[in-house]
């Protein structure tokens, strides 16, 4: 087999050395692990159980916290999304904790993160993990959950579900009931 560049390069006395050295490079980039196509890093903390959901409120106690779950599909989720992002912009500071839980089945992922991308929120989010005992994980966010999105959880300072939001959060009434929450006491170490 010959080296078309190689025997271009000698015929016009050029040596064939830098090609070369250029497609091993390449060659050993491609092979390298890891990912060098240079797609974007998750804009996802990463995908949640009941167990994970539990985890990440708990990583949150001495916080107020919101849990809102939405999902690509639903306009109004997508509609009341930028809210959520002002108003844990506006609470931050005195103990708001503002999670998200995207409900998109895996094969919609693509979705989750585009969207997550042009909606550049100020507050992380999780994808519910594919598979799994979608009862448990419902019994964790709320017994009376029936699916319907948005739906909305709202917590207190040491994790105790306060007050369940179902359908588009009615912000007024939800930044009422936050401000009282976190005129509440604080938890030390927080």
């Amino acid at each position: 087999m010959h080296d078309q560049a190689g025997v271009e390069a000698r015929a016009e006395g050029r040596s064939p050395v830098p090609r070369l050295a250029a497609a091993l490079l390449l060659a050993s980039i491609l092979a390298a692990p890891g990912d060098v196509s240079g797609a974007a890093p998750s804009l996802l903390k990463g995908e949640v159980d009941a167990g994970g959901l539990v985890r990440a409120i708990a990583r949150e106690k001495g916080r107020v916290v919101l849990v809102n779950f939405w999902a690509t599909w639903c306009v109004p989720c997508r509609e009341e999304f930028p809210e959520l992002s002002k108003l844990q912009a506006r609470h931050r500071g005195a103990g708001l904790s503002v999670l998200g839980v995207s409900t998109d089945f895996e094969k919609a992922k693509p979705a989750v993160e585009q969207f997550l991308r042009e909606q550049k929120p100020t507050f992380p989010n999780y994808r519910k993990k594919s598979g799994g005992d979608d009862q448990e994980f419902i019994e964790v966010v709320d017994p009376k959950w029936g699916g319907e999105l948005p739906f909305s959880v709202l917590y207190d300072r040491s994790g105790r579900k306060v007050k369940v939001f179902s359908g588009e959060l009615p912000f007024a009434a939800a930044e009422k009931e936050i401000r009282g929450l976190l005129a509440g006491p604080t938890r030390a170490g927080r």
